[in-house]
């Protein structure tokens, strides 16, 4: 069985995400890459799966998106945004903040771009 790497996330969120798809006769691998994960205070792990489950973690993982929405105003055009730094001004997709992109930083909320 060859599995893929879906990428990295937040070793709590994976445990959680890990139990939802188990729920589902799903098996999420969670493994350790010295390249792309970290440990310390914010441990990273690396996401494998079966390339033939990818479609159902995918339908899962947007699903979970949607609920964390509910209830919040979202404004998808400033999540979109793409930061120019050849613009007169830019807005930061994080915090909506509008600024001069003189530096590669949102001066509001720290953003790194």
């Amino acid at each position: 069985m060859e599995l893929i790497s879906l990428g990295t996330m937040g070793l709590d969120e994976a445990k959680t995400f890990q139990n939802k798809l188990k729920r589902i006769n799903i098996e999420l691998i969670l493994n350790h890459n010295d390249q792309n994960c970290t440990r310390g205070c914010s441990v990273t792990v690396e996401l494998l799966a079966k390339e033939s489950d990818i479609p159902k973690i995918q339908s899962v993982y947007a699903d979970e998106y949607q609920k964390m929405l509910k209830g919040h105003d979202v404004n998808y055009e400033q999540i979109n945004a793409v930061f120019d730094p050849q613009a007169e001004q830019v807005v930061c997709p994080a915090c909506g903040f509008k600024f001069s992109p003189t530096k590669n930083q949102c001066p509001d909320c720290g953003l790194e771009f």
